[in-house]
């Protein structure tokens, strides 16, 4: 299983991914990775570490970095930003995954201008893993297609359903759509539109709307919304966590508690910590595409290839094609809420 890590992407880098390779290497003996990058500094963190470029770790030469300022452009104009070398790499099949920890921008700009579609997948989507009392949900999408339409909805719907069951283990998942109220009446002409949708093409385990304060109770286990939305939930949630992580000891403090707070805060920032996702796939395209923080480090690296190996190991883009070509939609339907 060969699998690319964007050794330019993150705040970390180069020494962030070439650790979290290191490390994947050694948790995963069927994996190669192939560093993508400038090899100069890759080699220089590689040796500081005692290794070495060998049979199951190999350097592609791509030392050039997007920046912030238009990603995009910048990925367009060369072949040797590290973001668009790894998208080449998945699609001329030399890998099977990417992991990248670099701007979302510049990582789903990438994979949609550089990397195939998944055979009838009309928009790809970030399947964000968020934390509930009885382990994860899956809340897609996450910002890679703010001005989404109902058949979008839809099809995240399918291929985050096929996500949770086949890499997360989740049996039957549960899922929602993201509105303002439980009621079907609910919600803006997306979330309207998208229940026609599920009414014409039933899915397992719908429940229906699901409103944001019940996503980290547990409420459903795949959560469909646009990418503009999905991306305000990613963030307002960070920044709540890094409030409560600053201001709870404090309060204990003030409250005369002496009871040690960073022992009573410890299972929780775990389970709040990106880290231990390894990342968000994107979903949609063909091979395992993993989305990462730019603040991660190395163990971030190491998770986001144990995301892809679960990810191929689960033939999640076989299902998730399987499923699409056997949804009988009304074709009048899916062109009112789609585009192309």
């Amino acid at each position: 299983m060969q699998i690319a890590i964007d050794a330019l992407g993150g705040d970390h880098a180069p020494e962030a991914p070439v650790v979290g390779a290191l490390q994947a290497l050694e948790a995963y003996p069927d994996v190669e990775v192939v560093l993508v990058g400038d090899p100069g500094p890759i080699q220089a963190a590689l040796a500081a570490h005692g290794a070495a470029v060998s049979d199951r770790l190999s350097i592609h030469d791509a030392p050039e970095s997007p920046g912030s300022d238009d990603p995009v452009k910048a990925i367009r104009r060369s072949p040797k930003v590290s973001a668009r070398a790894c998208a080449d790499l998945l699609h001329a099949g030399t890998v099977q995954g990417v992991v990248t920890m670099g701007t979302t921008g510049a990582a789903v700009a990438a994979a949609t201008l550089y990397c195939r579609r998944l055979p009838g997948v009309k928009r790809t989507g970030i399947a964000v893993p968020l934390p509930t009392p009885s382990g994860v949900c899956i809340c897609i999408d996450g910002g890679a297609n703010p001005d989404a339409k109902a058949i979008h909805l839809h099809q995240y719907a399918v291929m985050a359903m096929h996500y949770a069951t086949a890499s997360l283990g989740i049996e039957k998942p549960r899922i929602a759509i993201l509105s303002i109220g439980e009621e079907e009446s609910k919600g803006n002409r997306l979330v309207a539109e998208t229940w026609e949708l599920f009414r014409a093409n039933p899915l397992p385990n719908f429940i229906g709307n699901i409103e944001p304060h019940a996503v980290f109770e547990g409420g459903a286990d795949v959560i469909v919304c646009d990418g503009f939305t999905g991306n305000i939930v990613l963030k307002t949630a960070e920044g709540m966590a890094a409030f409560v992580m600053k201001g709870v000891p404090a309060a204990l403090a003030a409250a005369g508690i002496e009871k040690d707070p960073r022992s009573m805060l410890r299972s929780l920032m775990t389970a709040l910590d990106y880290a231990q996702y390894g990342g968000a796939p994107l979903l949609g395209v063909e091979g395992a595409y993993v989305i990462g923080h730019g603040r991660s480090g190395p163990e971030a690296f190491k998770n986001g290839v144990r995301v892809i190996r679960s990810y191929i190991e689960g033939n999640v883009g076989d299902r998730i094609v399987e499923q699409l070509a056997a949804t009988n939609a009304d074709e009048a339907l899916h062109d009112k809420g789609a585009g192309a």
